[in-house]
């Protein structure tokens, strides 16, 4: 496969202080003083240096907002936002309307980027300067320090709402896009503290086409607590945010009925496996209700049977099995 760009040198850029950066930068930070000074060094190691770059502190109690500050007072591009701890939804759309770039890019405090990650993106866009929405891939880092390298999904061929509908394959480390998407589509959904990307992607869909650029752009970096682990809630909103977008006009129109039946049938289903599990049984037989309605399965059938019989034994839940409250508490 072509690696798109490869052939085209794009000057180095210096933006002076009065004019406005291609590149805004928005890192969100919640306790990661472990990890928020090298995230920042290795925006300030790009080779473009085109770039403004937008900290927010969403609550730290661990000294991460001091680093990001020490950091700040000797790069004038960078700025440090302060709010209450309120989830990187809130957080990144409360830099979003501090940034002043054309294109905005994304990292994690924990993250990191690759030193040409803006050179590749600013490449491509020269290359297509049709382009809105643009996407790389990322290795992982190890907690010894060692990268494995990793072969990017959909990479080949430029993607969209029915792909992205069927696999969350987007990183918001590896995506950048022009910033007109979010004057259309609106800003990240501040009620939610999980899948907020997974959501705001699939209302851009509804504008553009997604345009891989064939390169690794950053290393997400893997530790001890952002492991995630699926749990019947985290299932169950991921499906609720799917179902909620082909329900509303504009994204319907994009998925295919089966398409739609076989990834929410699937999707519920999994849920309940999950709450199953966790002896939550109440939680677990409305799941397979809602699962069956888009696709039967004799498991299923058989596991929603088991949980009318177990259900007085079931353990009760911290939130609903349906609805969008299966959120995680902090963000990261």
């Amino acid at each position: 496969m072509r690696r798109p760009g490869r052939d085209v040198i794009v000057p180095v850029m210096h933006s002076p202080a009065d004019q406005a950066p291609t590149f805004s930068v928005i890192m969100p930070v919640y306790n990661h003083a472990a990890y928020v000074a090298e995230a920042i060094r290795s925006v300030q190691a790009q080779t473009r240096r085109d770039w403004e770059l937008i900290v927010v502190d969403d609550g730290s109690t661990d000294g991460s907002a001091a680093i990001a500050e020490s950091l700040a007072a000797d790069d004038e591009r960078i700025a440090v936002l302060h709010q209450p701890n309120a989830g990187p939804a809130t957080a990144r759309n409360a830099a979003l309307a501090r940034a002043k770039a054309a294109w905005l890019t994304f990292l994690d405090s924990d993250d990191l980027w690759l030193p040409d990650a803006l050179q590749g993106y600013a490449q491509y866009i020269a290359e297509h300067p049709e382009a809105r929405f643009i996407y790389g891939y990322r290795d992982r880092l190890n907690a010894d320090g060692s990268v494995t390298r990793l072969e990017g999904e959909y990479q080949d061929k430029p993607t969209g709402a029915a792909e992205l509908f069927q696999r969350m394959f987007l990183s918001h480390l590896c995506v950048c896009y022009r910033r007109e998407l979010i004057d259309q589509a609106g800003p990240y959904d501040p009620t939610l503290r999980r899948c907020e990307d997974y959501e705001l992607y699939l209302r851009i869909s509804r504008y553009c086409r997604f345009e891989p650029i064939g390169r690794a752009t950053g290393l997400r970096r893997r530790h001890g607590t952002n492991l995630s682990r699926q749990t019947g809630a985290s299932r169950t909103l991921e499906a609720d945010l799917l179902r909620r977008f082909v329900e509303e006009p504009g994204g319907k129109e994009l998925i295919p009925p089966e398409t739609v039946r076989r990834r929410l049938g699937t999707l519920y289903y999994a849920a309940g496996r999950q709450y199953f599990k966790a002896g939550r049984f109440a939680d677990a037989l409305k799941v397979f209700r809602i699962s069956r309605s888009y696709r039967g399965s004799v498991k299923g059938r058989v596991l929603a049977a088991l949980c009318l019989v177990l259900r007085p034994l079931g353990r009760r839940g911290d939130s609903p099995a349906s609805g969008e409250s299966g959120r995680a508490s902090r963000s990261g």
